[in-house]
């Protein structure tokens, strides 16, 4: 498993994290899902590429668009 931090401006409060948890946590291949509101931060622990570019497409689709840190 690998870890990523993202960054995801939407973010706005814990009604915004329930939804990116709500949505990552069932994805085939994706074993840890956390959102840090304040830092407007998600933390994912995944298997390989295509399991991350499957929780960023979803991530974007119900509009909290992500990219890795630096």
């Amino acid at each position: 498993m690998t870890s990523i931090r993202l960054t995801a401006p939407n973010i706005s409060c814990q009604h915004c994290a329930m939804a990116i948890k709500r949505e990552l946590a069932g994805m085939e291949d994706i074993r840890v899902v956390e959102v840090d509101v304040p830092s407007k931060a998600v933390v994912l622990e995944y298997r390989d590429a295509q399991a991350l570019e499957r929780a960023l497409a979803a991530l974007d689709d119900i509009g909290y668009p992500a990219q890795a840190e630096a």
